[in-house]
């Protein structure tokens, strides 16, 4: 009965959040007045929305995928982005907590809970953003960054509330404490992207991406983080391939920042396997 119940809330909370997405997407870019509070209206014929209009993903199927008042078809994107933010959720729950200690009102794997919604809240946010606009807002980034590090501060501080599993390897006590292993690995992957911009003479990247970097190593406390940065490039690489061979235009510009925020998903979830199949190949 608890988890029906359960599941019914996180059920709408995914509503909630999958409408404020679409609209933190869609919206900020225009910087409308009503980015948040305004009415939603129809991009074809500018007819203003109602509630039956805009059921997240079931709104979509019922009108087959037509405004209900000029007939135009309706962007897939949108429905798509419902679908994602609440498939990350549901694996949030599947995945990543434990539901027993959940529905047992655990303090510390409450606050995972909602740490890592949180996260795959902004993970969809910035991969639709980046692939529509090449381009990530700091109005959204900077924020979501003092979020997770008063988190990381708190779980650093506070007893027995570690919610951050970080990426371990050093030997002194003082540098596996949480915060101070976190500065340590931040500067590492700031260099490496600086790296990649002084080499590329900005071609690769821009200073904006020096701060989507921190966000992902505050995210990144995998045990497998090397590994699941260079399979990213790796995709990242081939997908860019594919794309410049079909347009066979050197000057396009290709979002890589979605195949990161994938692979930080994939490599929460499925670290152990991934572990387990990279060292049974070597």
């Amino acid at each position: 009965m608890m988890t029906t119940i359960f599941y019914a809330y996180l059920f709408i909370f995914g509503l909630i959040f999958w409408s404020f997405g679409s609209v933190l997407i869609f919206r900020w870019r225009s910087w409308k007045k009503w980015i948040i509070w305004g009415r939603s209206e129809c991009p074809s014929c500018q007819h203003t929305l109602t509630t039956l209009d805009l059921i997240p993903f079931f709104s979509y199927v019922f009108l087959r995928w037509k405004c209900r008042h000029c007939a135009n078809k309706i962007w897939p994107l949108y429905p798509i982005l419902e679908l994602s933010m609440w498939v990350l959720f549901l694996l949030t729950w599947m995945f990543l907590v434990d539901p027993n200690l959940i529905f047992s009102f655990n303090l510390v794997e409450i606050s995972k809970l909602i740490l890592f919604l949180f996260i795959s809240f902004v993970i969809v946010i910035f991969t639709f953003y980046d692939i529509l606009y090449l381009e990530i807002p700091d109005e959204i980034l900077i924020p979501s960054i003092f979020i997770l590090f008063f988190l990381l501060l708190v779980s650093s501080t506070v007893k027995d509330f570690n919610i951050f599993n970080y990426f371990s390897i050093f030997s002194s006590n003082i540098l596996n404490i949480p915060l101070i292993n976190w500065v340590i690995w931040a500067l590492l992957i700031f260099s490496f992207f600086l790296f990649q911009i002084l080499v590329s003479k900005w071609a690769w990247m821009w200073w904006w991406d020096l701060r989507i970097a921190v966000f992902m190593w505050l995210v990144w406390w995998t045990k497998i983080a090397l590994l699941w940065l260079l399979i990213a490039y790796f995709l990242g690489s081939i997908f860019g391939i594919i794309i410049l061979i079909k347009t066979r235009n050197k000057e396009n510009k290709i979002p890589f920042w979605p195949y990161l925020w994938v692979w930080i998903f994939i490599s929460l979830m499925f670290h152990s396997q991934i572990v387990n199949w990279y060292f049974s190949i070597l």
